[in-house]
């Protein structure tokens, strides 16, 4: 029997610093078993419905893996002759095409794209010897995409890419702004602010619009799955088409259609147009109260919800002193406007918490894109 096809599908699912905590609370809510935190992930055991359920629903997975096997290896050699002798005919047939994803921290096995050559070779060697056929190589756009990870200390994981595409393409994305936040790092903050999906949820400089759909997306309870079907295990020879169909009317029937507290707004009317077409693509134009206002303006419902945005950042020392008498502005502003609110805010300016007229409570660290950012939490409590 293939793990594929085994009662517990050993499963890492990677995600973006900060948010393997979340993760695993979703993984956990979608029927995973044997939770475990890792590094920018979170390794779990699933059957085939909470694997399936789990591709169709994550909203914090980057991508999700089925783990075949793990090894210590010392050089490419040993890595060939290990990688020859997994069951590589349980998982891709020779009319199946193949590639091979390399992450190495290793200090001499790091040349990347030759570890994914010798891999290869491998898994079509074995094919010879078997069936004196091989799969053919489809780096773009494989049929089954595999993936190869070696540590410092040579000890190697391999495993099956199941979504195939990294998961933060939602499919709604039109056009983004400056420096626009990644899907995936939008939910996974929502997340982490504990909204409840009953109450307001507002974005004041909302950009392209990411937060605002994400958050709406999660109060509808509308899985990622119904805006991009496209998913890598959908081409494995094993795919269970019946059962995959089945779940995704199940995620259909539990879509509210109700929801109508999410409101973004922005001062830039070209952010708002971007924002807009984003928004009707993703087929939120009923649920979304978008605006063309700077943030002192905005209506804030009278109720406790929550404020989560990504304020601007200037890339020179001049901007970044202009947008921090802004800061402190919004802060006022919001200090005035939105008692009772929960307000985040994620920036690489570390300055950010000083210049803030109200005390932050939790900070995290996260990544945006490549930039380590601190995502600032404040309870605001009524005028003194």
């Amino acid at each position: 029997m293939s793990l594929i096809s085994s009662p517990e599908i050993p499963l890492f699912a990677k995600t973006l610093m900060g948010l393997e905590g979340v993760l695993a609370e979703e993984l956990k809510q979608l029927g995973a078993g044997d939770v475990y935190i890792g590094r920018r992930g979170v390794a779990c055991v699933a059957d085939q419905e909470a694997f399936y359920r789990i591709l169709i629903h994550s909203r914090i997975a980057i991508r999700v893996l089925v783990r075949l096997a793990e090894q210590t290896v010392g050089n490419e050699n040993e890595l060939y002759e290990w990688v020859k002798t997994i069951s590589w005919e349980d998982y891709l047939s020779v009319k199946n095409t193949l590639a091979v994803d390399v992450v190495s921290f290793h200090q001499e096995m790091n040349h990347t794209v030759f570890l994914a050559q010798k891999t290869k070779d491998a898994i079509v060697d074995r094919f010879r010897d078997i069936y004196d056929l091989r799969p053919s190589v489809h780096p773009k756009d494989p049929d089954v995409r595999i993936n190869l990870h070696i540590s410092r200390d040579g000890a190697s994981h391999i495993a099956l890419d199941a979504s195939g595409r990294s998961m933060n393409q939602r499919g709604y994305r039109q056009r983004t702004g400056k420096a626009a936040i990644n899907e995936v790092l939008a939910a996974g903050l929502i997340s982490l602010s504990l909204w409840d999906p009953e109450t307001p949820f507002l974005d004041p400089m909302c950009g392209s619009g990411t937060f605002v759909i994400e958050a709406a997306m999660i109060a509808k309870k509308r899985a990622p799955a119904l805006l991009n079907d496209t998913f890598g295990l959908k081409r494995w020879p094993n795919f269970r088409e019946t059962l995959w169909q089945r779940l995704i009317r199940e995620a259909e029937r539990e879509e509210r259609r109700d929801v109508d507290w999410i409101y973004g707004s922005d001062n830039d009317p070209r952010m708002i147009e971007v924002a807009g077409q984003n928004i009707r693509k993703a087929r939120l134009s009923r649920n979304i109260t978008l605006v063309n206002k700077p943030f002192d303006k905005l209506w804030i419902p009278d109720a406790k919800g929550v404020i989560i945005t990504n304020p601007p950042y200037g890339e020179h020392m001049g901007e970044r002193m202009q947008l921090r008498k802004m800061y402190e502005e919004l802060g006022r502003v919001l200090k005035y406007k939105a008692v009772g609110y929960k307000a985040y805010f994620i920036t690489p300016d570390r300055e950010f918490k000083k210049i803030m007229p109200m005390k932050p409570g939790k900070i995290f660290n996260v990544l945006n894109g490549s930039i380590p950012c601190e995502y600032l939490s404040y309870s605001i409590g009524p005028k003194k």
